[in-house]
């Protein structure tokens, strides 16, 4: 398992383990945008892309993991992990937040499992589906 910043050579990789990039080209444009940025990081293995995150600066100047993807044949390996200590370590805000519907209850667990604590609720940006937000003090 090899960790890198990601580089246009690599949005293809990325766009197929993103069901969500699959069928939206609006996820497709984030996803060459963040590569661009040098937001994104991926996970190869097999000289493959099998997950990739995203950290941005744009929740009230913090660090905020704004995607966590790990391909599901590949979940359950700390993939997920080893993409989020990586953006732990790199993060240049003393605090690094993120969020996941509250649908998502892998992800919630998963928060928990690294440290990550409740921060707030946002109702209204998925119809029915409030946003959960965490935090994590990555620096003192």
């Amino acid at each position: 398992m090899k960790i890198r910043d990601a580089t246009e050579h690599d949005i293809d990789g990325i766009i197929a383990v993103d069901r969500i990039a699959a069928t939206e080209e609006t996820r497709r444009q984030h996803i060459r945008e963040w590569v661009r940025r040098g937001c994104a990081i991926i996970v190869v293995i097999d000289e493959r892309v099998v997950g990739y995150a995203v950290l941005e600066y744009t929740f009230f100047s913090y660090g905020f993991i704004s995607m966590l993807i790990v391909q599901e044949a590949y979940r359950r390996r700390g993939i997920a992990s080893a993409l989020v200590k990586r953006l732990e370590e790199t993060c240049n805000t003393a605090k690094l937040f993120t969020s996941t519907n509250e649908s998502n209850a892998p992800m919630q667990a998963f928060m928990a499992s690294i440290s990550y604590e409740p921060s707030g609720i946002v109702y209204n940006l998925d119809e029915g589906d409030p946003e959960l937000f965490y935090f994590k003090r990555v620096k003192e």
